[in-house]
């Protein structure tokens, strides 16, 4: 598989099992574009993303979340739990699906003690 198969826009989902006060808002809409991504969550906080096959079924995804410019009362958590404006780093591997034009990831981050389950879909060309 080419990388710039998974071009396209895609809408972002994730479940966490963190439990803590500081609300999460990393769910909405980005582009993939030659293998990256780029886009400003609903909190402020900056995503930058690379993707890179593994195989015809995986693809590892590398996240970068920098908070720095995001809303006042919004942090991120450290792998310890305690609240960060400091960038963080993601990585999980992906699974492929793929049926026609149509493209599902998924994947577990394990971060610290907090699980997130990620989906990305597929909802067209990129814009």
């Amino acid at each position: 598989m080419d990388i710039n198969e998974l071009d396209g826009k895609y809408s972002v989902n994730t479940m966490s099992d963190y439990d803590g006060p500081l609300q999460k808002k990393s769910d909405g809409i980005t582009n993939i574009k030659n293998g990256a991504t780029h886009r400003i969550d609903a909190a402020g906080c900056e995503w930058r993303s690379t993707f890179t096959v593994q195989n015809e079924g995986e693809v590892k995804m590398t996240s970068v979340a920098d908070p720095s410019n995001a809303n006042r009362d919004f942090l991120l958590t450290k792998p310890n739990g305690d609240p960060t404006s400091e960038p963080v780093t993601y990585e999980t591997i992906l699974k492929l699906q793929r049926k026609g034009d149509k493209i599902q990831m998924t994947g577990r981050i394990n971060y610290g003690k907090e699980i997130v389950i990620i989906t990305m879909r597929r909802l067209g060309p990129p814009e």
